[in-house]
């Protein structure tokens, strides 16, 4: 009989709270979306696409401690550990005050030019980007361990059960309701990681940590950002080029990416602290890569099942609960299976344990490169579809994931 180990038990339940956090998620964007008219929902919305540039702030020195805490950890240096990881604090503390000025002037400006709905939706966003980098980037890189990530696992529940009930603010108050419940979510979401930090935290800063950390962290700063910053462009595209309205129709597709999206992330998010650390203690790349075969082969079967339901399920629960979103179903459809790509992304955090990013670099370029000159060359021949977008973000990242496998195979393994 299989036995399952410790990490095992905790990858499971760590993915299973994700998945029971992402149904009540779901569950929530449908009904948000239900209650809100796609031209209001794309504006509000839309003003979230330029949360993505916050994430660039830091220039990899997040990246650089997502990958050196563990590693430390597994050689047993933890007070090490905790000072770079108070001198990262520091910084994400600054860029989130900044990014909330940010905010907190576009908001003044709607409101002196007389566009009351946009100043308000800006103003709402000043603690939501003030709050983002800590709650996307910094406080989850400090759960590293088999019992932070149960401590996570217990918040992603808890996140999910915030996420339904706030819904009954969009219910009351329309468009006001879902800027305050964009509020309430990163203010419950930071309090949620900020109070069951594994580490004690001091608002104290050590240069030499900044020049370590962002040595290790800008090649995995560049190579992570190539494909959320491709995502950030395609929305983009979509607002300013099909307008509010598609932008609000292309949220099932949101939906859709971030709710399946979070499995192959949160398998990422376990495993790659526990590469790290089996480094530190002298473990060599192959004998870490076939540590976690089973988790990558049992993960692409999951997200291939998902992908199948959600298919048929879809065409016939949008046209029940959200008419208004019937015209989003097949772009949605086709985002479906690009979460599925991302499932043998698991071994590719080799790259960033070894400290060898070139070849994984070279292999996402390829596929952005691929996948946007598929859209661009659709829309030029074929005029403005959804379906575009969702459709070469797979092909792109179903050439990346390839090209990543076949380097680790030929180069790295064979390196030793």
């Amino acid at each position: 009989m299989y036995k399952v180990g410790e990490f095992g038990k905790t990858l499971i339940k760590f993915a299973t709270s994700q998945a029971f956090s992402n149904l009540l998620r779901v569950i929530s964007g449908f009904l948000v979306i239900s209650l809100i008219d796609p031209e209001l929902y794309g504006n509000y919305s839309g003003v979230g696409v330029f949360l993505g540039y916050i994430l660039l702030g830091h220039g990899g020195i997040i990246n650089g401690l997502s990958r050196e805490l563990p590693y430390e950890l597994g050689k047993g240096n933890d007070e090490y550990a905790r000072q770079m990881a108070s001198s990262v604090f520091v910084l994400s503390i600054w860029i989130s005050v900044f990014s909330s000025l940010v905010f907190l002037l576009f908001s003044l400006y709607y409101f002196i030019v007389g566009e009351y709905l946009f100043a308000l939706i800006f103003l709402s966003y000043v603690i939501i980007a003030g709050l983002y980098l800590l709650n996307s980037q910094y406080l989850p890189v400090l759960y590293r361990t088999n019992n932070d990530f149960n401590s996570l696992s217990k918040q992603n529940i808890f996140v999910g059960i915030g996420n339904l009930a706030s819904v009954a603010l969009v219910y009351y108050f329309s468009i006001y309701g879902l800027m305050a419940r964009g509020v309430f979510l990163a203010v419950y979401q930071f309090f949620l990681l900020y109070k069951n930090k594994p580490y004690k935290i001091t608002f104290e800063f050590q240069w030499e940590h900044y020049k370590k950390l962002l040595k290790t962290g800008i090649p995995i700063f560049i190579v992570g950002q190539i494909n959320p910053l491709w995502a950030t462009i395609l929305n983009s595209i979509i607002f300013s080029v099909g307008g509010a309205v598609n932008f609000g129709l292309y949220a099932l597709s949101t939906i859709v990416n971030s709710t399946v999206g979070v499995i192959p992330t949160s398998f990422s998010g376990v495993i790659y602290p526990r590469m790290n650390i089996m480094y530190g203690q002298g473990k060599s790349i192959s004998y870490i890569l076939k540590s976690h075969l089973k988790p990558m082969f049992f993960q692409f079967g999951v997200m291939m099942i998902i992908a199948l339901i959600g298919v048929f399920l879809l065409p016939v629960a949008v046209p029940l609960l959200i008419p208004k979103y019937i015209d989003g179903i097949e772009a949605a459809q086709w985002m479906l299976f690009s979460p599925v790509m991302l499932s043998f992304g698991v071994l590719n955090n080799i790259y960033n344990v070894v400290k060898k990013q070139q070849l994984y670099f070279l292999s996402i370029l390829i596929g952005v490169f691929i996948g946007s000159a598929y859209i661009l060359l659709q829309l030029y021949f074929n005029g403005f579809n959804l379906v575009f977008f969702p459709q070469g973000m797979i092909i792109g990242k179903f050439l990346q994931q390839g090209l990543s496998l076949f380097f680790i195979y030929k180069f790295l393994i064979d390196d030793q």
